[in-house]
C-alpha cells in the first residue's frame, strides 16, 4: 500500500515542484529572458510539459488529455494551454496531429479537441515566444 501512495504523490504533484529528470531545452534564445522546460508523462497516455522563468515560477503549460470525456469536458482527445504570468510572453501548444493553440493573455487557457484513434502516439511541445524569437521544448510522448 505504501506503493500506491507514492504512486498517487507523484501523479498529482504540482508541475512546481514535480520536474523530471529529463535535459532541459536551451537556456535563453537571443530577446526571451532565461526560459526552463519541465515534463511529465502520465501512466494513461497524458502529459504535461510547463516553463518556468528564471525565478522558477511556473509561467506557462501545455497538457494533453486522452479522452477526457464526461459532462465537465468535451469527447475526443484534448490539448489545453494555459498563460499564468503576464511577461509579454506569449505561450503556444502544439500537438503532432496538427493542432497549434495559444491563450489571450494571462489568466487565459484554450483548448482544441480532436478525435485521434485510439492508441495513437503521439508528442506535444510548448513553445514561448516573444515579438523577436521563439524558444519550444522538446516533444513529450503521450498517446491518444
Amino acid at each position: 500500500m505504501a506503493g500506491a501512495a507514492i504512486i498517487t504523490a507523484a501523479v498529482f504533484t504540482s508541475p512546481a515542484v514535480a520536474d523530471s529528470n529529463r535535459p532541459l531545452a536551451p537556456k535563453a534564445a537571443a530577446g526571451i529572458p532565461d526560459v526552463t522546460f519541465g515534463s511529465r508523462a502520465e501512466q494513461l497516455g497524458d502529459g504535461t510539459i510547463w516553463a518556468k522563468n528564471r525565478y522558477g515560477d511556473v509561467i506557462a503549460e501545455a497538457h494533453w488529455q486522452a479522452d477526457p470525456g464526461g459532462t465537465m469536458y468535451p469527447k475526443g482527445d484534448t490539448l489545453y494551454v494555459s498563460d499564468f504570468m503576464s511577461d509579454g510572453l506569449d505561450p503556444r501548444g502544439e500537438a503532432s496531429i496538427g493542432i497549434k493553440i495559444s491563450p489571450s493573455g494571462m489568466g487565459d487557457r484554450v483548448q482544441k479537441t480532436k478525435d485521434v484513434r485510439e492508441g495513437t502516439r503521439l508528442s506535444i511541445n510548448l513553445c514561448i515566444s516573444n515579438s523577436s524569437t521563439t524558444l519550444c521544448s522538446p516533444g513529450l510522448g503521450v498517446n491518444a
